[in-house]
């Protein structure tokens, strides 16, 4: 049929074309959404004694640093970069002084990137040899402290052995042209070669470095000191991978549900059962190691300055802790730590991990 014909004079009507606004989603955090989801259902123990006995926590060797005490202590400031840091160098000096002068580490090593000796530089061929000396005759009975603050990143993961699907690591001052020293490296030249009845104390005051040196087993404070078994929440990450592939990881709602079901009997029984026994015998027969870390994975450590001091925030009060009391357990080191950083309103939660479980009642020494 053919259109009437316009009448002369009138006005002509005009379709007004509404644009469809377009609403971008945000993505989804799926590891923020892990570790809400790991809180809400207390894959975190806080029965400390339990979880102890329930891995064989007395037929772990434990060394009584009666032997040789050898150190490395390393501190980046990064000084001719953009990504400069304050108190990495003075962090480096000064721990390496509390521990030779107050524990009686006398063969030491410092790298710092403000050395005039090239050999004492923190590049990336010096840190992991530095690594390597440290280990190097290790027997049992000997006590090893390896310091790092510095710079640390998250990578993804490329052989899918992390957990949350990244691999931590610390920045050498040659990162540039040599790049980062990942955990999986740090594990096999600090961890690996340990004789049983060695001990071996790490500290890492930089970020992204809770689970740095891919220990079993990791320990933090809130309102409790707390635990988690470390092969579980790897579980849970595979599965919440697997998840995470079939669904829509624009819509938080649909990850959020998707995730309750990840906790499912296996998962449970896991987190109240823990590693099997043959894990925990292969366990026993190794060295021990306790790190401190400033932070977990998914958190940034702070710089501050102290007055005149530059420090980074966790070696600055664990070094006022361990020069204003003699003697602490390992939990109460975490607590204090924790304790001091809180009441200064950083957010950084501290954790210890160790390969072996820890009991209330274990001294700190080296």
């Amino acid at each position: 049929m053919a259109a009437a014909p316009e009448k002369k004079g009138a006005k002509k009507t005009v379709k007004k074309v509404v644009k469809k606004k377009v609403v971008k989603k945000n993505p989804v955090n799926v590891t923020d959404n892990v570790h809400n989801q790991i809180k809400i259902q207390e894959v975190w123990s806080k029965d400390i004694k339990k979880f102890y006995e329930e891995r064989d926590g007395d037929n772990f060797v434990r060394s009584d640093c009666s032997g040789k005490k050898k150190g490395v202590f390393i501190g980046i400031n990064y000084v001719n970069s953009k990504h400069k840091l304050m108190g990495c160098v003075s962090d480096a000096i000064n721990i390496s002084e509390l521990f030779k002068n107050k524990f009686g580490f006398k063969d030491i090593m410092v790298l710092t990137d403000e050395s005039k000796d090239e050999k004492q530089k923190p590049t990336h061929n010096n840190i992991t040899n530095a690594m390597k000396w440290l280990v190097k005759d290790a027997k049992a009975g000997d006590s090893l402290i390896f310091h790092f603050s510095g710079h640390g990143a998250r990578v993804k993961d490329n052989n899918g052995d992390e957990m949350d699907g990244f691999d931590e690591s610390i920045i050498p001052c040659d990162f540039g042209s040599k790049g980062r020293i990942i955990d999986d490296k740090i594990h096999q030249l600090l961890v690996e070669p340990l004789p049983k009845g060695c001990k071996l104390t790490a500290i890492f005051d930089c970020c992204h470095s809770g689970t740095i040196m891919d220990l079993p087993y990791t320990y933090q404070y809130k309102q409790d000191v707390e635990v988690i078994d470390n092969d579980v929440r790897k579980a849970i990450f595979e599965k919440t991978n697997d998840v995470v592939k079939t669904i829509n990881t624009g819509n938080p709602a649909a990850i959020a549900d998707s995730l309750k079901s990840i906790f499912d009997g296996s998962l449970r029984k896991a987190a109240s059962n823990g590693i099997d026994p043959a894990t925990i015998k292969k366990l026993q027969s190794k060295g021990e190691v306790i790190q401190i870390s400033s932070c977990r994975d998914d958190q940034k450590s702070t710089d501050i300055k102290m007055g005149k001091v530059k420090s980074g925030v966790m070696s600055h009060y664990l070094m006022k802790l361990l020069n204003d009391k003699k003697e602490y357990t390992i939990h109460e080191l975490l607590v204090g730590i924790r304790k001091c950083i809180a009441d200064r309103k950083f957010a950084q939660i501290p954790q210890i991990s160790s390969n072996r479980p820890l009991s209330p009642n274990d001294k700190f020494t080296v």
